[in-house]
């Protein structure tokens, strides 16, 4: 090892629920990591891996998950109802990840940890709960440590029923303490994680934007209004295209974003009238979300408080809006404002209808002035959250990791 490769020779797993192809914290950290001397391997669940990845020199091992075959009950019409109700209990058992007992508390488990055995890794990167239990049943048996990235609450999240959330409580209680560093995002769910399990406190480290631009974009006309990222029921979208159409010939809001309910906002839009101002793109590459956000004005978070994992959260989004030098609109919830409050690159919104976001961000869109120094601010802002001061903060937890098994920041 030295100075400038603290983590050479080390091989570390990256260990995910899912694929990577739109994780840019993962790939930041991956980078980070690589940059450190460190071979990375990053384990997920999917299909298909992302050529970039590949052209980045990572190894990836995506688990493609066994989808259980649907039984064939006959064609006869006396079987109808039969075949539909076993179908339906079929596909919903495929879909429902969790198990109600042991020894498996998430359905791949076995897979993830085959996978990540085979990897002989010094150190676990495991992200959120879904992993857990493979990364510590790998260090058991073979003495590496563990990272454990609790990058979301996991166990308050909004679209699990309240059965799937109590098993990752149950999993987070019993093993959080084995982890010999445990990282997240912002300081709303250090304090929580703290607070439940009685643990050291958490290392923060922000999801911060891949690159600061140099200065922010001229003022448009009209206002050029940004959301980006997973277009999700809970982001409250159909209430922020409501609230630009309450303010049209004053702003165009743009929705770049993938997955979930993209399908019905288009046509929520359309039903509206709202096509002149709405527009739909397709998402930029994780690490290039900066850049391609950096044409627009404000960027816009409209989170309800729907859990509390949506209360406390920091999002991507939000770090990557100040990267690129962007006014922000944001929900007050205590996550938005434990970064932004005070910075002067951000106003608080009532997100509970169109109307009351039309109101917040009215009074923003007539004072174009007000919106160039809050574009300022953000970039201002930014730097003190720019990834590479959170990827320095990321290899000061691996080194600590190496040499102690436990933090000591």
């Amino acid at each position: 090892m030295t100075a400038e490769r603290p983590l050479e020779h080390m091989r570390v797993c990256m260990l995910r629920e899912a694929d990577y192809s739109m994780d840019a914290r993962a790939r930041k950290q991956a980078a980070a990591l690589t940059d450190a001397g460190a071979h990375v391997t990053m384990v997920g669940m999917g299909t298909t891996v992302s050529p970039d990845l590949i052209e980045s020199g990572y190894d990836v091992h995506l688990i493609d998950p066994p989808v259980p075959k649907l039984p064939r009950l006959g064609h006869e019409d006396i079987w109808w109802p039969l075949r539909v109700a076993v179908n339906l209990t079929c596909t919903r058992a495929r879909e429902r990840r969790f198990r109600s007992s042991r020894p498996y508390a998430y359905v791949y488990e076995p897979e993830l940890y085959e996978a990540a055995i085979a990897t002989r890794p010094d150190i676990i990167h495991a992200y959120n709960s879904h992993t857990l239990s493979a990364a510590i049943r790998v260090k058991r048996e073979t003495g590496a440590r563990v990272v454990y990235d609790s990058r979301d609450l996991f166990t308050d999240v909004e679209y699990l029923d309240e059965a799937a959330r109590q098993e990752h409580r149950n999993v987070e209680e019993e093993l959080i303490c084995e982890a010999d560093a445990v990282i997240t995002v912002c300081e709303p769910l250090a304090d929580i994680l703290q607070t439940r399990y009685g643990t050291c406190r958490p290392v923060t480290i922000y999801n911060g934007p891949a690159e600061v631009m140099t200065s922010p974009s001229p003022i448009h006309e009209p206002v050029r209004l940004l959301f980006q990222g997973a277009l999700q029921q809970d982001r409250n979208l159909a209430a922020l295209a409501e609230a630009a159409g309450f303010l049209r010939g004053r702003v165009i809001l743009t929705m770049q974003g993938f997955g979930g309910v993209g399908n019905e906002l288009r046509t929520r839009v359309a039903e509206l009238g709202l096509d002149d101002v709405v527009t739909f793109v397709p998402p930029a590459s994780p690490l290039q979300i900066v850049e391609s956000a950096w044409e627009h004005d404000v960027g816009v978070i409209t989170y309800k408080a729907d859990s509390l994992n949506l209360q406390n959260a920091v999002p991507n989004k939000l770090m990557d809006y100040l990267g690129a030098g962007l006014a922000l609109a944001a929900s007050d919830l205590p996550g938005h404002r434990s970064v932004l409050e005070g910075t002067g690159a951000a106003v608080f919104i009532d997100p509970s209808s169109s109307e009351t976001i039309a109101e917040g961000l009215s009074q923003l869109v007539a004072d174009p002035a007000r919106i160039a120094q809050m574009k300022r601010a953000a970039l201002e802002t930014a730097e003190r959250y720019a990834w590479p001061v959170q990827a320095k903060r990321l290899i000061e937890v691996y080194e600590s990791v190496i040499a102690t098994g436990e933090v000591r920041l």
